[in-house]
């Protein structure tokens, strides 16, 4: 079907919030070049740098949910499906995809709403691609593993020049990822699941190790990452619980609810334990300081201590940013909101005195530009773009718009503070250099 797409000035961060979460043990977790990446979870959707036509079919507001999503290897070639608000389903295809890729949606599109629903086209780097719809694949420049595998899995595997196509045995293929050292993993329902690491990709190995295979929920590996160390497994939620999972941006380091089975988690190990509630968020003391003043007299965001005194007990900022992002984007979600977010619950550490009566007074946030400073650094990518889609959020006349009508004005105001914090992180960080 055809998508509107007229452009509106509505912040992307609202029109995300405003789509319907996928289902349990649903995940769509898509890497592309550079920082390009959509991610959509039970909990929600995020993104960064996405492609200006799904930009636009966002914007729109004709969309109930994302599907599935995946990058290729230039700005032009991606794929997205929808579930549009009337129940039908359309999908979204870049310009630069490759042709076989193209094809095989189109015939499935017009098959059948049940065809077209399980549609997946997996992109990769160097223009390969996987494209499935039940037990029905074409794909092309894939690993020599992850073909073999298929080719054993299936009763028709047909090539030619342009690719491969085929029919599944039995089953459907459930899911499929890979890199160009060789690291696969490949799905097919419940009779085959297996993931294979190549040369160099211990942290990859590793990972899996940690997970329970037959609990796993869905797997994503960035096939344009440098060495193939970005990666994401989530297994199914048990009773009620977050799920497990274990994932790494590089070149940040692992992040993971669940300690390594070979190795127990040690206070000095990188992996963390991500906490299930607000009130369970990983603690960390800082040391007194022995002297007065700043370890690094130029830096004038580092906060200065005097000697024997302790910054505030805090959380770490990726488990604070994480954290406060979902519940922020629940609250928007929910609507009709009535009390503004307490932000010390995610980052309370500057203690100078020219920040105190700031912080101190029951009328403002409770934190001032260093603790949200603090708190944007656990995004991972503190840049102006960041913080300039952060503080949209906060407009005070669009998020007037979620507000009770009796608590508007109050916390109208309260936004307001909290978009002029952001103002002053952005008048102190530089514009990216422009590209040549």
């Amino acid at each position: 079907m055809a998508i509107d797409n007229p452009a509106r000035l509505v912040d992307v961060s609202a029109a995300l919030a405003a789509l319907e979460p996928l289902g349990a043990h649903q995940y769509c977790i898509a890497f592309g070049p550079g920082s390009m990446q959509f991610c959509a979870t039970p909990n929600g959707y995020s993104t960064i740098h996405l492609p200006r036509k799904v930009f636009r079919d966002l914007l729109a507001g004709q969309i109930k949910k994302v599907l599935h999503a995946s990058f290729g290897n230039n700005a032009n070639s991606y794929f997205f499906t929808y579930e549009m608000q009337d129940g039908t389903i359309a999908h979204r295809a870049g310009s630069g995809i490759p042709a076989g890729s193209r094809c095989f949606p189109d015939r499935i599109s017009s098959a059948s709403k049940e065809r077209a629903s399980s549609l997946h086209v997996q992109l990769g780097a160097n223009r390969s691609y996987v494209a499935w719809s039940g037990s029905l694949w074409v794909c092309h420049g894939i690993s020599g593993g992850l073909r073999a595998v298929r080719h054993h899995s299936s009763s028709i595997d047909i090539d030619d020049a342009n690719g491969s196509e085929g029919v599944l045995l039995s089953g459907t293929i459930d899911n499929m990822a890979w890199h160009n050292d060789s690291s696969w993993y490949f799905k097919n329902g419940n009779a085959y699941a297996e993931l294979r690491t190549g040369s160099g990709a211990e942290v990859l190995r590793e990972a899996w190790h940690n997970l329970i295979p037959e609990n796993l929920a869905y797997v994503a590996i960035n096939p344009h990452s440098l060495t193939g160390g970005t990666f994401a497994f989530f297994e199914k939620a048990q009773d009620g619980c977050e799920p497990n999972f274990v994932l790494r941006f590089e070149p940040e380091d692992v992040v993971s609810r669940l300690p390594s089975r070979s190795n127990p988690p040690s206070i000095h190990s990188q992996v963390i334990n991500v906490p299930k509630n607000s009130e369970g968020l990983q603690v960390f003391q800082w040391a007194a300081s022995k002297y007065t003043g700043r370890s690094h007299a130029r830096d004038a965001w580092e906060l200065e201590l005097k000697k024997g005194e302790q910054m505030i007990p805090h959380v770490d900022p990726r488990e604070a940013y994480v954290r406060s992002t979902v519940d922020i984007e629940k609250m928007l979600k929910a609507g009709n909101i009535r009390t503004f977010p307490d932000l010390t619950r995610y980052m309370n550490a500057c203690t100078k005195d020219a920040c105190s009566p700031q912080k101190a007074d029951p009328h403002h946030l409770g934190i001032c530009s260093h603790d949200l400073y603090k708190l944007m650094q656990g995004s991972g990518d503190y840049c102006l773009d960041t913080l300039k889609m952060e503080r949209n959020k906060w407009h005070p006349d669009r998020f007037a718009r979620y507000c009770h009508s009796d608590d508007r004005e109050t916390l109208r105001e309260k936004a307001q503070a909290l978009f002029v914090l952001f103002g002053v992180l952005m008048e102190k960080t530089p514009a990216p250099e422009p590209v040549a």
